[in-house]
């Protein structure tokens, strides 16, 4: 059953919000052999646990406001990262482009169903992330194996921020998903939510709301802040518009027009629309 976020049913059959037969053809091609998903899971909690413990044992208490200060840049950094690929998937290409097609239709898909990628299993939501963005760990692991104690207190601050950004955007996708969720969520998360430190569910809500153009950061939200006051995305639209000619969003209307003659019909109103 299919309703609207105030609870009125939807008078339309779901089904033609989406080109059903494209997106599972797409995502049965996405999906990542299980193996190589449970091997770099396991290697990068391997990279996290070596990298956290050698950064806590050669930890000087009379550095530690530089220490977070450098934490909450690596926070701020890794926000950054995850509102690029967010506003980039959300705003250049279609579906049907080459290599990242796959990618652009689940974050399509997601502003129409908000709930899909909630329903990904767990090493299809790790595997593939967990290789791309836990790699950088490979550089603080070498560091505290290889380098003399005096080296790595020069370059302890760097290790740190590297470590904080890896960590942070290899675990976006949970931290994504747990803002859309309503129950199961750890209490621990709810607490990290609640103080901002992972994306919180009300802020990361308002990107679901038409034409969804803020708030694209979506590992704790606080670049949001400042990127949003500047209107930086928009900015970065109008300048890769005027030297590409490339067009954003040029896909749209083939994902949401029926959405908003929904919504036009609706008396003009914006919903959230969801599935259950």
């Amino acid at each position: 059953k299919a309703v609207m976020a105030n609870g009125e049913p939807l008078s339309i059959n779901p089904d033609e919000l989406l080109d059903t037969e494209k997106i599972r053809e797409l995502q049965e091609k996405r999906i990542a052999p299980r193996l190589i998903g449970s091997v770099s899971v396991t290697v990068f909690v391997i990279l996290s646990i070596i990298t956290f413990s050698g950064l806590y044992k050669h930890v000087q208490i009379e550095r530690l406001p530089a220490i977070l200060v450098t934490t909450f840049a690596g926070m701020l950094v890794a926000d950054f990262i995850s509102g690029c690929i967010h506003w980039f998937m959300d705003t250049w290409g279609t579906i049907d482009t080459p290599i990242l097609g796959k990618a652009l239709m689940i974050l399509r898909e997601h502003h129409i169903d908000p709930l899909a990628f909630t329903r990904t299993r767990f090493l299809l939501a790790w595997g593939d992330v967990c290789i791309v963005f836990g790699s950088p760990l490979g550089i603080p692991v070498y560091a505290l194996l290889t380098f003399t104690p005096e080296e790595i207190q020069k370059w302890y601050l760097f290790l740190l921020f590297v470590a904080v950004i890896a960590v942070l955007t290899t675990s976006t996708n949970q931290i994504h998903k747990w803002s859309h969720l309503r129950a199961g969520v750890p209490r621990w998360a709810r607490l990290l939510q609640k103080c901002h430190l992972i994306l919180p569910s009300d802020h990361h809500h308002i990107h679901h709301y038409p034409p969804h153009l803020v708030k694209y950061c979506i590992t704790n939200g606080l670049a949001n802040y400042p990127l949003d006051y500047i209107d930086f995305w928009n900015k970065m639209e109008w300048v890769i518009e005027k030297l590409t000619g490339a067009k954003p969003r040029q896909d749209d209307m083939r994902w949401s027009k029926k959405f908003y003659q929904f919504s036009q019909l609706s008396e003009g109103k914006s919903y959230h629309l969801v599935k259950y």
